[in-house]
């Protein structure tokens, strides 16, 4: 009786403190619209306040074992409090009145991320950090990140509250998630924690799926998802933050890495011991080096290393391996089948934006086909990027043309790492070599892909090579000198490796033509077997040889003339860095030089 007298006001005060901070939230909810900016400001640090004084008021009923917000709403008390009659009904009455409160106090922290408030987000981080969930699949209770709370978090920063309403017109960039507020999000709360980091890729895989099934429906029904566009674009630079995703055990070993420390299996005896593809089991048990995990997941290319191994190898694998229990964050490969698992399921959403598009293409190549599993299953992708920047380029857009060539460059990076069997690729980097790309800001980008998937193949066809060299010839003709000394540099490059492609230089017409020949060669061919380029010649070089600018003559005379045993190959590189500026300063030396001399 006295331990009941002494704690009921405890719960009452407790129950005070958060009915009034509610309240308070509640009103400033209803007079936000009609506040100045200076009263709305005073008003935002008033409910900062208020919400951190909830967090904490429930973050000391998580750790007194009063409250646990993952039970469900109505659910009793534990430790025998269901037994003692009306003291475990009373229990189970404040527990669930507790649970309401707390899913206010959730709502009041959504709609304070989804308005772009800093200080609501650091505070929902906090919340995350201090009411955790137990771990699947274990007896005894360990924490990790509550995926109901973190999802509900993402949502809020991916979608505002006009996205949710589908608003159409005005400014597009008005729902885009604040980059201030992605910044926040990912530089305090995701990059420190390796666990984080986990479940926020699996949030985005669940937003991104119920968004696919919400865009098909509106497919069917004719509806146009411009707000469903803006939300993907979100996910994507959330997405885009996220480049530093573990690769190997080491990367998880430092217990500090985690929000909540990974629980020590080591002696749980049977636990864990479901199958680790069930959903609601956190515990991964696999082999301590991971290989066996990268093997299922590496597009078939396994099985044919496996019997290229020899007997000695096999007969080492036919042994059982020591197997070792984790919690499936505590495994390289399941962040990295996390990572592209988020990204799949965000490429497919409908309506993105072109110029987050283009961002994408770069990244995917730059920092996630190197640690996807399975990277052969952004090939669709990069492929049907590709074509749609080749539809949009068609009318002169240069937008369209950077899109196709970062899709070649990712289509390229899978052919030369990942066996990726592409025919169309030679014919695609053809089609984008036009006088307009050598006088666009991508130019480089785009001379580095076309050097790279020329001089990196030693096997091409002749006639292959044939054409290109007369399409750079032909370029060299109508570009600035900067693009033209890189067209002549390659095509030497190219005549020299190929030597079956030597005859379109000294190839000469008949005497009773006065050495003219046709120029045969189709420019516009769509397939490069069909272009005739190696029966024609490369008269654009005496053409050429008459340039006005002296260093574009003297390199075009050397084309084909050069001696193999002491010319090294040109470095396109320094090429690819020429501008007008460069070709300025390096004629104004020379210049010097010859008047100091004499």
């Amino acid at each position: 009786r006295t331990m009941t007298s002494s704690s009921a006001p405890s719960a009452a005060d407790t129950a005070g403190e958060i009915k009034s901070s509610l309240a308070h939230l509640r009103r400033s909810a209803r007079r936000r619209p009609r506040l100045s900016p200076r009263d709305l400001a005073s008003s935002d640090r008033e409910d900062a306040l208020v919400l951190d004084s909830l967090r904490r008021v429930f973050a000391g009923l998580v750790d007194g074992g009063t409250f646990d917000p993952c039970s469900p709403p109505g659910a009793g008390g534990t430790d025998g409090d269901n037994g003692e009659g009306e003291r475990g009904e009373a229990t189970s009455r404040w527990r669930s009145w507790l649970n309401a409160q707390h899913g206010k106090f959730v709502g009041h922290l959504s709609d304070g991320v989804a308005g772009g408030r800093t200080a609501v987000l650091r505070t929902y981080c906090g919340v995350l950090a201090s009411t955790p969930e137990p771990v699947a699949g274990l007896d005894a209770k360990a924490p990790r990140v509550s995926e109901r709370l973190l999802n509900r978090l993402l949502e809020s920063l991916v979608k505002s509250r006009e996205c949710s309403a589908g608003r159409s017109g005005g400014d597009a960039d008005e729902l885009a998630a604040d980059e201030a507020m992605l910044t926040l999000f990912e530089s305090e709360f995701v990059r420190p924690h390796r666990d984080v980091q986990y479940f926020v890729l699996r949030g985005i895989v669940s937003i991104a799926s119920c968004m696919w099934d919400g865009a098909e429906k509106d497919v069917k029904a004719g509806d146009d998802d411009e707000a469903g566009g803006i939300v993907a674009e979100n996910l994507a630079r959330l997405l885009m933050r996220i480049d530093y995703v573990a690769r190997a055990e080491g990367d998880l070993d430092d217990g500090s890495a985690f929000l909540f420390a990974p629980p020590d299996l080591s002696g749980d005896g049977d636990a864990g011991d479901e199958s680790e593809e069930e959903d609601g089991d956190d515990v991964d048990r696999g082999d301590e080096t991971d290989s066996e995990s990268d093997g299922e997941g590496s597009d078939g290319e396994g099985g044919a290393e496996k019997d290229a191994d020899g007997p000695e190898k096999n007969e080492a694998k036919s042994k059982p391996s020591r197997k070792t229990k984790r919690v499936s964050w505590q495994r390289p490969y399941r962040h990295r089948n996390a990572l592209q698992e988020a990204w799949l399921a965000v490429l497919r959403l409908p309506s993105m934006p072109p110029r987050t598009a283009r961002r994408i293409l770069q990244h995917l190549s730059s920092y996630v086909l190197g640690v996807a599993p399975s990277p052969l299953r952004f090939a669709e992708y990069f492929t049907r990027s590709y074509e749609r920047g080749a539809s949009t380029s068609g009318g002169g857009g240069s937008g369209g043309a950077l899109t196709s060539i970062l899709a070649l460059d990712g289509l390229f990076v899978l052919m030369l790492d990942h066996r990726l069997e592409y025919p169309r690729f030679y014919d695609s980097l053809y089609s984008l070599l036009h006088p307009r790309v050598l006088y666009t800001k991508h130019r480089t980008r785009f001379l580095r892909l076309l050097s790279r998937g020329l001089q990196s193949n030693t096997m091409l066809p002749a006639y292959v090579v044939a054409s290109f060299c007369k399409r750079l010839c032909r370029l060299g003709l109508s570009c600035p000198p900067p693009g033209g000394l890189f067209c002549l540099a390659l095509t030497s490059n190219l005549i020299r490796r190929h030597g079956e492609c030597a005859c379109l230089i000294h190839r000469r017409g008949g005497s009773g033509d006065g050495g003219m020949i046709d120029d045969v060669f189709v420019e516009d061919a769509d397939d490069l077997s069909k272009t005739r380029a190696l029966e024609s010649s490369l008269w654009e070089l005496s053409a050429l040889e008459r340039h006005y600018h002296p260093a574009m003559s003297t390199l075009a005379k050397s084309v084909g003339t050069e001696d193999d045993a002491t010319t090294p190959m040109h470095d396109v590189e320094e090429f690819m860095a020429h501008t007008y500026k460069s070709l300025f300063d390096q004629e104004r030396k020379r210049l010097g030089g010859e008047s100091g001399g004499g």
